[in-house]
């Protein structure tokens, strides 16, 4: 790692007692995280016992490149939900969940999951996606802004049936992990791998109620929290995360020393004055030190521009990103920033301009359309019943790709294990073998031809389903499969992946794939960036453009202000250099947006920062 000179705040945290809880408030560029990575590494040459955890997979990424970039005893940082997997694995049956521990990955909870549990019991997605929330944050909200449309009656009625559906499919969420860990630590005095010294847990502003829960179970054990975030950038509501985690922590921790970062080295003082603007008109908020530029550091270069239509904006921005490139700004140094982009409502009109002004685009799904084609799906799921032919998602997935098998037979075979107490894999090979009584004839047939092209194929192909190093090699001989293929783009993917994981089971590389290929694809990507604002968090770039500002977008009806302020702050501080805001007069087509008023400070308008109308594509201000 490059020599790291701590400035007095950061001094402070890294002679930070280990005996002491903590708490670092740390605006964006403060330094935090190797701030953090280097107290870890100074504490554990001297034989503390301790762990990094964060939320998100893209911190934790972050923090383990810092952590890897020196000779350190430290631990891989790891989230949260993997901490809780590790807790769980090294006490079996401590946790009530279904055995063995099979994770859903993101594909086959939207595309299985979710719409089966929604039929299951007469709800929709929308509200199975609440609850799951809900579950997940242990029934509790940090905030006021709790969920109103739930009624008791139908929490009661999602638990019984999400526990009879996961016990029949054999599954575990994700979003579950931290609960089932945490139930484990109340119910398990002796739990192995639950002391450490100090626990430093960065983006402690992400963490809902479950979470805060079960590091205060680990403190009850002896452990040290060191909590560091930034309320200001507190986005996940959506997960029932809200400031007020991080903003009581020294009232749930008596004593905790406070440990304030106010310098950022990421952006200027224009940058950060507009930033400012619209954080500190947050109501809620309360007050502390504005965040201010290092010493030296560039006063960075802001616009906020106006285009007369959807169509409008999407040649502008490609314009301003012609002009970023004219100054020596890398493709992969721009990145457009989007409020949402439901079925790329925003995106495509941006993507196409900018391919027409050429631009490379990336593509921030690409992993998952990648592993979404049905057939890297299919082989995807036929390759994991190569280690467990009983695997129901797996059987569900593969019924959900055929064609001619439908809904109506999933629930026959659901049925079917619920009566007799099994899961649905295996009822579904019994009821095969049993010529599918009653079921419906013709997605029967299609079903009976799905099972009979796949047992013979388990029954020549065993997988070896224990730790193994070179698992591409093993793939690429596996040879053909009955249902579906990896193609080369697929197979380019499984290679960068393999680099990069450790000797480790199929069933877990299976597991790592889509998350790993996701960063992947993202950070050797060398074009422009289209992503969402909460996606781009803990990003850095030279130039920000973040578009759709307008009345309807952001802030978006019916959403808690104070957050769509945070979301804004975090997307205006991305940027080391160009910020450049931009929205459309007009209404876009679907009614996604209204006119948008502008709200920055009047001295703004009178300097040559003021906000401007362009047509189609334009030249800075």
């Amino acid at each position: 790692m490059a020599e790291f000179t701590p400035t007095d705040e950061q001094q402070a945290v890294l002679d930070h007692d280990v005996a002491l809880h903590g708490r670092v408030l740390a605006g964006p560029g403060t330094g935090k995280s190797a701030t953090v990575v280097t107290l870890a590494q100074n504490r554990a040459t001297s034989g503390t016992h301790l762990r990094l955890l964060t939320f998100t997979r893209a911190a934790t990424a972050e923090l383990a490149r810092k952590v890897g970039a020196g000779a350190t005893e430290v631990e891989r940082p790891s989230t949260i939900h993997s901490f809780a997997i590790g807790l769980i694995s090294r006490n079996p049956g401590a946790a009530a969940i279904p055995q063995p521990l099979r994770l859903a990955d993101e594909w086959e909870e939207r595309r299985v999951l979710r719409p089966t549990l929604a039929r299951r019991l007469v709800m929709g997605v929308r509200l199975i996606d609440n609850l799951i929330a809900e579950l997940a944050a242990n029934w509790e909200s940090l905030s006021e802004q709790a969920t109103v449309n739930v009624t008791l009656a139908q929490r009661a009625a999602f638990v019984a049936g999400w526990r009879e559906h996961r016990e029949i499919l054999g599954y575990t969420l994700l979003a579950e992990l931290p609960f089932a860990a945490m139930r484990a630590l109340e119910e398990h005095h002796d739990l192995a791998g639950a002391d450490f010294d100090l626990l430093i847990v960065d983006e402690y502003q992400d963490l809902n109620a479950c979470d805060l829960r079960l590091l205060r179970l680990l403190r009850d054990r002896g452990s040290s929290i060191l909590a560091v975030g930034d309320d200001d950038q507190s986005i996940y509501s959506f997960r029932k995360a809200a400031p007020e985690g991080i903003r009581r922590f020294v009232l749930e921790y008596p004593g905790a020393q406070q440990y304030p970062l106010t310098v950022t080295h990421r952006f200027g003082e224009r940058i950060l004055d507009w930033a400012s603007y619209v954080i500190e008109g947050d109501s809620d908020r309360l007050p502390r030190d504005r965040v201010q530029p290092a010493p030296g550091s560039p006063a960075g270069d802001v616009a906020l521009l106006r285009f007369d239509s959807a169509l409008a904006e999407a040649r502008g921005i490609a314009g301003l990103a012609e002009v970023l490139r004219a100054a020596d700004v890398p493709q992969r140094e721009i990145v457009v920033l989007l409020r949402s982009d439901f079925n790329r409502a925003f995106s495509e009109p941006i993507r196409a301009a900018l391919e027409a002004a050429g631009f490379t685009v990336t593509d921030p799904d690409y992993a998952d359309e990648l592993f979404a084609r049905p057939h890297n799906r299919s082989a995807l799921e036929m390759l994991r019943l190569a280690t467990d032919r009983n695997d129901s998602i797996a059987w569900a997935a593969l019924l959900e790709l055929e064609p001619k098998i439908g809904d109506t037979f999933f629930d026959y075979v659901y049925t079917a294990a619920r009566r007799t107490g099994e899961r649905l894999g295996p009822t579904l090979l019994s009821l095969r073998y049993a010529g599918f009584p009653d079921g419906p004839r013709g997605p029967a047939r299609a079903a009976a031809s799905l099972v009979d092209s796949v047992l013979p194929w388990l029954d020549d192909h065993s997988v070896d389903p224990g730790v193994i190093d070179d698992w591409v090699r093993v793939l690429t001989e596996v040879g053909p499969l009955p249902r579906g293929f990896l193609d080369e783009e697929a197979m380019t993917m499984i290679r960068e992946v393999a680099e990069i994981v450790e000797s480790t089971s199929l069933s877990r590389f299976l597991g790592q794939l889509i998350p790993l290929a996701k960063d992947i694809a993202t950070s050797l990507s060398e074009g422009v960036r289209i992503m969402t604002m909460g996606g781009s968090k803990g990003l850095t770039v030279e130039a920000a453009i973040v578009a759709g500002l307008e009345d309807g977008v952001v802030p978006r009806p019916g959403r808690d202000r104070s957050e769509e302020r945070r979301l804004l702050y975090v997307a205006m501080t991305r940027a080391r250099r160009f910020v450049r805001n931009v929205g459309a007069a007009k209404k876009r087509p679907g009614g996604a947006c209204r006119r948008r008023r502008a709200r920055l400070p009047r001295s703004y308008h009178a300097s040559r920062w003021r906000p401007r109308t362009f047509a189609g594509r334009s030249r800075l201000p």
